[in-house]
């Protein structure tokens, strides 16, 4: 080949050095990662989140910071991630309540589950507990329910907000036992719960997380547990389908999410890291003293089982006309 023809080559491949290197992939993650929880710190949500992402930061190769952004039943939180850059630098920790119940709930929803965000792993099902506080006279669920019916409307019970998980099982709990209860919500699971600890509502269904260990202290009374089977950490405490109340079966979840449009490769990489982080003894037994019941269920599976969620909930908004709007 002669020089001149050489050189024009080289020459035309320094020049092109620079796009090519542009071209490359940018390793991922390139910056701390932000996992925005819809709710305020101290919560079991919030708890759950902190667990992980001290595990997943040396699995990344980047500090993952916790964003608590509380408000709205979730909505603030999760609406930042659904508008959020899609390059896997933000990442959501959600919940049925705010990424499922809250938009069934509404007429004109401020985000879509399924189009809006990309599941990446279901972290686990999150149980919750019917208490009342340890003062309280009613001693079980026959007795809360004869106490309601005598005062339609009198009695009262606490949620984590408008439009959550807790909320709409209250609801259910109320439409299919016939009885008549006020609501009252709050921004986050530890203000509700000091709430019935104060005495100031009757009752909650609160998750196992925060409800257990007030039990333990003999500050809550459980009375039975909407679980489809009683749950390890009160074997005692028969669900609601023991009692007869059949229809009442009823769990939450709780998952990583990425905004969508994330790349492929990405999510991939995010799912595999949680997945060896979830799926170790020691996070199994860490989220389960929170009453969370570890799947790890990957993003296919997540996403067929949230259409079904979202079928399930919707008609339990309906028909315990439950509307936000």
């Amino acid at each position: 080949m002669p020089l001149s023809r050489r050189l024009l080559i080289t020459s035309g491949l320094a020049a092109l050095a620079p796009a090519l290197a542009c071209a490359q992939p940018t390793a991922y993650p390139s910056a701390p990662v932000h996992l925005v929880v819809a709710f305020p710190p101290g919560g079991g949500t919030d708890g759950a989140a902190r667990l992980i992402a001290e595990k997943l930061a040396p699995e990344l190769g980047q500090s993952i910071v916790i964003d608590n952004r509380a408000g709205a039943g979730g909505t603030i939180g999760a609406q930042s991630v659904a508008r959020a850059k899609p390059d896997g630098q933000t990442l959501f920790f959600g919940t049925g309540a705010e990424l499922l119940i809250n938009p069934v709930t509404r007429k004109t929803a401020p985000y879509d589950l399924l189009k809006d965000f990309v599941p990446v792993t279901e972290v686990g099902i999150v149980t919750f507990v019917l208490a009342v506080p340890a003062g309280s006279p009613v001693q079980n669920v026959q007795e809360l329910i004869a106490r309601a019916k005598a005062q339609p409307g009198k009695l009262n019970y606490s949620s984590f907000g408008m439009g959550s998980t807790n909320h709409l099982i209250g609801e259910l709990f109320l439409n299919a036992t016939g009885t008549r209860a006020t609501h009252v919500p709050f921004q986050g699971s530890q203000q509700a719960m000091s709430s019935l600890l104060a005495g100031d509502v009757d009752f909650t269904f609160d998750t196992t997380a925060v409800v257990l260990p007030q039990i333990k202290a003999g500050k809550l009374r459980a009375l039975a547990t909407p679980s489809p089977k009683r749950l390890p950490g009160l074997p005692e405490v028969p669900t609601l389908q023991e009692l007869g109340y059949d229809g009442l079966a009823a769990e939450g979840w709780m998952g990583v999410f990425a905004p969508a449009g994330t790349p492929p490769a990405i999510v991939k990489t995010l799912g595999t890291a949680l997945d060896k982080v979830i799926r170790t003894p020691d996070m199994e037994a860490k989220l389960g003293a929170r009453g969370v019941v570890v799947t790890a269920a990957d993003g296919a599976q997540f996403r067929a089982k949230l259409q079904a969620e979202l079928d399930k909930w919707r008609r339990v908004a309906r028909e315990a006309n439950v509307s936000l709007d």
